[in-house]
């Protein structure tokens, strides 16, 4: 709306208005913000507990030291999470001393806790600040702003001490050795709404628009903030913040009182060091550059002497003492120039590893499983979102955080959060096994067997989510939504294999990934998790060679081969099944029969053995009218549970569909015109047991279904009385009995119908067209056969 609003930049520019070229490939570490500086020079703004050039370096903070707000627009600050209610009662006191400059004095936020932006985000806050050398308390209830202002500061006073609250709408406020001061609210709300968050010193947001108004405050504080207590009821004992108590859960340029990172760096040729909190930089004279203001050209430059030695494809980039090269897939060395075959891949924090895959459709149901093996307590597993940036909008972020596997996803409505019960094994012993996601709203999330599931319920049922799926890490970490990771993100320090999104498996290589930097391999050989096939043993020979050593009813280099099927008699594109060690049967394509699928086949009865599919492609599904759709058919059934019919392409999730199945022996009906607003149909009375041959017959027009079974009505209803979809975009695709061999049923029809068909269909006729459909013409499968039984 007019006050919540940001510039979504585009690749290569980043900035609250674009206004900055993009930090893509920093060296900045531990989930530093990166900041350019130049084309291939960056400044890191270090997260809670680091300092330095790179932020490498720990720093034990007891006293907070706060710089403002930098030049590059960003406000040191520390954020801490899990405050208890304040909605009623609060009572806070904290002690502050302001640096020696009167900018420190003008317009300075102390403590935030509150809603961003207005309108149907809400805007309840309480905030303390500094303005024109006055205390500031304000808070927003919902129905006005409560200002309570103290006297101007005594600058005599080194450390100043600052108690303020409210009592419903009642406020106060006492500095120093001045008289209490009180306020109140405006209009009749008396209740605060809960914040997860409560900033001091600043704010993550880059810039104050972003804030309530009322709230803002142009500068972050400039000095020291101290001894922060609160409580939530009067006679309640003062506490201090953060889960436990004392300790942020994350901030940004924060450093320790009375201790300057300029102390350690020394900046050359005129150069000036800038103190930023932690954060730490050099501001060169004309015509130097370099982290330490050395460098007339840049280290990377091509022009430089000696030039870089960066293989080709890889990307140098520069650091204080020299440069380093960032790898691209399948190359890896200190110059990126030996190749690597990556059969389980490996990750690594301090070389901010990723890979990259295209976005999948997870947005109705998101079902993550991988095996991995840990070298560090912290590290990003999986991740994807709305859009990569700070403004993520949606995401999903699967990662590892103090030893504990923790999933996190928006679906717009508010962070949810399930965490494993214990904590993963550390010291690269243990292959760990994941499944996690989300169905809807609903998440769950195992860990070797051990489950948590959510309760939580919300209205939002949908992950919109875009961007690249990425595993062990993110292209650019400060990019990562920061609700996405309890604390700063970071890459993954271990070993990854058999991941699944979805009941598809991505295949972990450096051919089977869209994008990827400093990935390495497991155990450095050519042998990986499932490079010999049907448990066959993997033996390296090399470096990058190797051999399996197959069981006894597999052959070939891979063990991929039957050894019953080495030398077998399959005709026509069938595909050999072994039986035993030394016989074997023939999966004939439709219209092919006999042992050997040498027979052709011509039925109008065709049957199904739970395996078997036919892909039909109707010709003339460029005259259709999708608004109204018709199938009839005759069915046979053998067993009690399977997939019939499929009308729709079965690629995506979100694609069209019209289906019709058997669930307990009762007849299933299930439709998506778009968005899956109409929940499946099952005629819990209507059996079509008993191995008899029964006419089942579909009209849908528009959003209108009508179901006859044996030529008698058994429903007509309005699937969507607000017709958002009226079309069934098809894509003139149906499939008969199940699907293609390798691909599930219940994962294809997201468990809508458990398996594959066992019976028999026959006479089947689309959109009221005089013949039945010819299979054996237009059609494609396998093990599908004549008759009934």
């Amino acid at each position: 709306d007019a006050e919540d609003w940001f510039c979504e930049c585009p690749p290569l520019y980043t900035g609250r208005l674009c206004q900055l070229s993009a930090c893509q490939r920093g060296p900045c570490s531990h989930g530093a913000t990166c900041i350019p500086k130049l084309q291939l020079e960056a400044i890191c703004l270090c997260p809670y507990g680091r300092q330095g050039l790179l932020c490498d370096q720990t720093i034990n903070i007891t006293h907070a030291r706060f710089s403002g707000t930098d030049e590059f627009g960003y406000t040191s600050f520390v954020a801490y999470t899990s405050i208890p209610s304040l909605s009623f009662f609060y009572e806070f006191k904290l002690r502050f001393t302001i640096a020696n400059i009167s900018s420190a004095v003008r317009d300075n936020l102390i403590l935030f806790a509150g809603q961003k932006g207005q309108g149907n985000d809400g805007d309840d806050f309480l905030v303390l600040g500094l303005r024109s050398g006055r205390v500031v308390h304000r808070f927003n209830l919902g129905s006005g702003i409560a200002t309570i202002v103290s006297d101007r500061l005594n600058y005599n006073i080194s450390i100043h001490t600052v108690t303020f609250g409210r009592s419903k709408r009642t406020g106060w406020l006492k500095v120093d050795g001045q008289r209490n001061r009180t306020g109140y609210s405006p209009g009749p709300l008396v209740g605060l709404n809960v914040f997860n968050q409560l900033f001091v010193g600043g704010y993550n947001e880059f810039t104050p628009e972003l804030l309530p108004l009322g709230s803002r405050f142009r500068q972050g504080f400039q000095g020291c903030i101290f001894s922060i207590q609160f409580r939530i009821r009067k006679d309640g004992k003062f506490q201090a913040l953060g889960q436990p108590a004392g300790y942020p859960a994350f901030g940004r340029s924060v450093g320790q009182c009375g201790v300057t990172p300029c102390v350690h760096v020394r900046c050359m040729n005129g150069g000036t060091c800038v103190d930023s909190g932690s954060s730490v930089y050099c501001q060169c004279l004309s015509g130097w550059k370099g982290a330490l203001c050395t460098e007339t050209v840049s280290v990377c430059d091509p022009e430089h002497s000696p030039p870089p030695l960066c293989s080709h494809g890889s990307t140098c980039i520069p650091l204080p003492n020299g440069y380093t090269c960032q790898c691209p897939l399948g190359t890896a060395g200190l110059h990126c120039e030996k190749a690597v075959t990556i059969t389980d891949p490996f990750f690594s924090t301090n070389q901010s590893s990723w890979m990259s895959f295209p976005p999948m459709s997870i947005k109705h149901r998101t079902v993550v499983e991988l095996q991995f093996q840990p070298l560090s307590p912290d590290g990003i597993l999986v991740y994807s979102a709305q859009h990569l940036g700070a403004r993520a909008g949606d995401f999903f972020c699967l990662s590892l955080t103090s030893g504990f596997v923790q999933l996190r996803y928006n679906l717009g409505g508010g962070t949810h959060v399930l965490q494993s019960t214990r904590t993963v094994d550390l010291h690269g012993r243990t292959w760990h096994v994941v499944k996690t996601g989300r169905t809807g709203h609903q998440g769950f999330l195992s860990l070797d067997n051990e489950e948590v599931r959510e309760n939580r319920t919300e209205r939002m049922t949908t992950l919109d989510v875009a961007t690249d799926i990425f595993v062990g890490g993110v292209s650019t970490l400060s990019f990562v939504s920061p609700e996405a990771t309890e604390r700063e993100p970071m890459s993954f320090t271990g070993g990854l294999r058999e991941l699944k999104i979805n009941g598809r498996e991505l295949e972990l290589t450096e051919t089977g990934a869209i994008g990827g930097t400093n990935i390495g391999d497991w155990d450095g050989t050519a042998c990986g998790y499932k490079v010999c096939h049907n448990g066959g043993q993997c033996r390296a020979t090399g470096a990058d060679s190797f051999i399996c050593i197959c069981p006894s009813l597999w052959t070939g280099s891979l063990c991929n081969q039957s050894v019953s099927c080495v030398n077998n008699n399959c005709r026509h594109g069938s595909i050999c099944a072994p039986s035993t060690v030394t016989s074997y049967s023939c999966i004939c394509p439709l219209g092919w029969g006999g042992t050997h699928c040498d027979t052709k086949v011509s039925t109008d009865s065709f049957r199904f053995v739970g395996n078997s599919h036919i892909k039909y492609r109707d010709q003339r599904f460029n005259t259709r009218n999708l608004k109204y759709t018709q199938i009839s058919f005759s069915v046979y059934a053998s067993s009690s549970d399977g997939l019939i019919v499929w009308m729709g392409m079965a690629e995506h999730e979100d694609e069209d569909y019209l289906a019709v199945g058997l669930e307990e022996g009762n007849l299933k009906i299930a439709v998506n015109l778009g968005e899956r607003l109409a929940l499946p149909i099952t005629f819990k009375n209507l059996s079509l047991c008993c191995r008899k041959w029964h006419d089942v017959s579909l009209n849908l027009n528009r959003t209108v279904i009508q179901v006859f079974l044996n030529n008698k009505e058994i429903l007509f209803e309005d699937s969507d009385p607000f017709e958002r979809y009226v079309a069934l975009n098809f894509g003139g695709v149906a499939y008969f009995g199940g699907f293609e061999i390798y691909r599930n049923v219940s994962v294809v029809t997201s468990g809508i119908f458990s398996k594959g068909l066992e019976g028999s269909i026959r006479n089947v006729f689309l959109f009221g067209d005089g013949n039945p459909v010819l299979f054996l013409k237009n059609g494609e499968g396998f093990n599908v056969f004549e008759g009934t039984e």
